[in-house]
């Protein structure tokens, strides 16, 4: 009997310690603690650091979103928003678009600073919807804003940097502040918005724009429609 006791004191004390573990939200639950390797060897804790700068810094990063690769690879390609597919370099953004497969070596439109290089894009902030990628190579700064869904990018740089566009696929118009590209990958095209005053000057297939003295454009895939280009593209 004492015995008995004995085991049923054990089996209850284990039990109260692995359920106090749990905790219920709604229908679901999740554990406080590390759940720890499978019989395969699977589920252990990721190696290394999370590459994070700026307001990522100290937020806890999730691993299973789109763009997770950022935060554990110096580089990260097919980062798939839908619609539009992008590819970190040290140079910058590799920006296309992909209806199926995967980027390769395709690069249709990169985005860069003059003279940026940097080793890895780091992840400076994210919600739960868009994701910051940072290049900061100590004396060039480039910031690209991407979110799931959105047919757009917003991108910031240095006070002093030099926005550097170059068009490998397409064909380019330039209209005041704006740089329209047709046809740049799979159909599709793409214009971008400098602020108001900005100019952009061309050397064969690059383009670069001080964007009169602001830090900011944006950059969007434009629909496909029966109308011009250019008329989308100013609306």
């Amino acid at each position: 009997m004492k015995n008995l006791i004995n085991a049923l004191i054990i089996i209850f004390s284990i039990t109260h310690a692995t359920f106090s573990q749990i905790v219920q939200v709604g229908a679901g639950s999740y554990t406080t603690t590390f759940p720890g390797v499978d019989e395969a060897g699977r589920n252990s804790y990721p190696s290394g650091e999370p590459q994070v700068s700026g307001n990522a810094i100290g937020k806890p990063v999730p691993t299973n979103d789109w763009w997770s690769k950022l935060i554990k690879e110096n580089h990260a390609d097919n980062l798939f928003n839908y619609p539009i597919t992008l590819k970190t370099t040290n140079e910058g953004l590799i920006v296309t678009h992909i209806p199926w497969g995967v980027i390769g070596d395709s690069a249709p439109i990169e985005v860069g600073l003059t003279d940026l290089i940097t080793n890895k894009a780091t992840v400076s902030d994210f919600s739960d919807w868009t994701v910051t990628m940072n290049w900061n190579d100590g004396s060039h700064n480039l910031q690209a804003t991407s979110g799931i869904g959105m047919p757009f990018l917003y991108y910031t740089k240095g006070s002093t940097d030099i926005v550097e566009i170059k068009v490998n696929s397409g064909t380019t118009t330039i209209s005041n502040e704006i740089l329209i590209i047709e046809n740049a990958a799979n159909n599709k095209d793409f214009v971008f918005y400098g602020p108001i005053g900005s100019t952009w000057s061309q050397s064969g297939n690059i383009y670069t724009s001080t964007l009169d003295g602001k830090n900011y454009w944006s950059m969007a895939m434009l629909p496909d429609v029966s109308t011009s280009v250019s008329t989308i593209a100013e609306e």
